[in-house]
């Protein structure tokens, strides 16, 4: 299991941490869970001041908290805590989303994983605010790497294809070709979506035998590399899951480790999710 590096994210004395919340789960729909209410909550029972800037504004909210943080094998050291949250409610959400990834030190998605295709930020039925993940790179055009590893309907996956037919490119590969993915910038990223394992390819690579090592990763630095286990790490899905972000959010607040956020949040999916009770390993991280 991979854990997160405190000393890493904190050595310039602040923390920045960017959520997206996926269509659906926004208050777009009635008889959904309202996640990001539940996340802005969050943030105002922790005493974060919402900021206003006006050039961000449209596109993302932020929120400010200056604290003495403390965190597993680390001495308590004051920070500056930066929270952006983006949604449908805001403009070009999977395009602020991109540009979380290439910037922020942990980047939270919570939403649909569209079948291994990518986090969703508008309808089913349109690509406009997909961040497309599992499709179109010249490594799948090659089928040097593959859409979808998780057992799935398949009629879902034809579904979610025909829904990004219009689309052309591939957004992880896309910030590669910008040269905006950073090796000396530590990450951590966080995919709360439906078996989201299935990313796992496009971002650290397929296994080659011959070669003993991943090759063809979309996350790459300015000199071609792919950005290493070391600086990027990954939380994501086994299963489909129905467990919000909220307690990923409460336990990184606190400085807890990796560990302790799989345990809460595989607590809290098996009391939302019965057919998970017996289940071992619904959360991963890598």
């Amino acid at each position: 299991m991979a854990n997160i590096d405190y000393a890493k994210l904190l050595r310039d004395r602040r923390l920045d941490i960017a959520i997206g919340i996926g269509y659906e789960f926004a208050g777009e729909k009635p008889g959904f869970s309202n996640e990001l209410n539940v996340i802005v909550a969050i943030l105002k029972a922790n005493r974060f001041i919402k900021k206003t800037i006006a050039a961000a504004d449209p596109y993302y909210d932020t929120y400010f908290l200056r604290k003495k943080f403390t965190a597993a094998n680390l001495q308590p050291i004051d920070i500056d805590l930066y929270v952006y949250l983006t949604s449908s409610h805001k403009k070009a959400p999977a395009q602020v989303f991109a540009s979380f990834l290439a910037t922020s030190e942990i980047v939270i998605y919570s939403g649909h994983a569209r079948v291994g295709i990518g986090p969703d930020f508008d309808d089913e039925e349109s690509s406009a605010q997909n961040f497309i993940i599992g499709l179109n790179s010249a490594a799948h055009l090659k089928g040097q790497i593959n859409t979808q590893q998780s057992p799935h309907d398949l009629s879902s996956l034809t579904k979610y294809r025909k829904a990004a037919s219009s689309r052309k490119d591939n957004d992880l590969e896309n910030i590669s070709k910008k040269n905006l993915f950073r090796e000396d910038l530590y990450q951590v990223w966080f995919f709360n979506a439906c078996t989201s394992i299935d990313y796992v390819e496009e971002i650290r690579g397929k296994w080659s035998v011959k070669d003993k090592a991943r090759k063809h990763g979309l996350v790459r630095t300015a000199d071609g590399s792919m950005k290493s286990k070391e600086n990027l790490v990954l939380f994501g899905t086994n299963y489909s899951v129905v467990a919000d972000a909220s307690r990923i959010l409460t336990k990184l607040l606190e400085g807890k480790t990796m560990d302790d956020i799989i345990k809460a949040m595989t607590e809290y999916e098996k009391i939302l999710s019965p057919e998970h009770k017996k289940r071992k390993n619904i959360y991963f991280s890598d």
